[in-house]
Parts: structure tokens; sequence; C-alpha cells
């Protein structure tokens, strides 16, 4: 069967269904494929540099909180 032809089956059989819950559960799964990733919303800049953070972080190129800490007090008196 090809895509034009499940629709049009999908369709015919929604029409004809009796049980509510069933159409609730159908529309339920129809919404959720409609809704975005928050992820895909992101600007590709932000993305880039979530990924260049995470490469940091594997790569072992990271801070501890103490450290930013200790740092901080060094270069500003505090």
């Amino acid at each position: 069967m090809d895509i034009p032809a499940l629709k049009l089956d999908l369709v015919q059989k929604i029409l004809n269904m009796k049980n509510p819950s069933l159409l609730f559960k159908i529309n339920n799964i129809l919404q959720k494929e409609e809704e975005k990733d928050w992820w895909d919303q992101l600007p590709r800049e932000v993305q880039d540099s979530i990924f260049e953070g995470i490469q940091d972080i594997e790569g072992g190129k990271i801070f501890t909180h103490n450290q930013v800490i200790q740092e901080a007090k060094q270069k500003y008196g505090f």
C-alpha cells in the first residue's frame, strides 16, 4: 500500500470509529508528532556553542567551581 492509499484508509477508519478514547489517543499521537523539539528552535550559533562546550568537557578542558573562585579572588582581590 502506498502512502496516499494508506492516508485514505486511515481517514476512513477514523471516520467510522466509535470509540472516543481511541480517537483521543490518535489525536494525542498526532499532536506530539507536530510539536517541535526545543533544540531545533535554538539558533545555529547557540547549538554550535553547546557542542563546543561538550567537546571541551570531553577533552578535559574544564575548571572546577573552586578553581574559578580562587582565580577570581586572585584577580579581583576579594
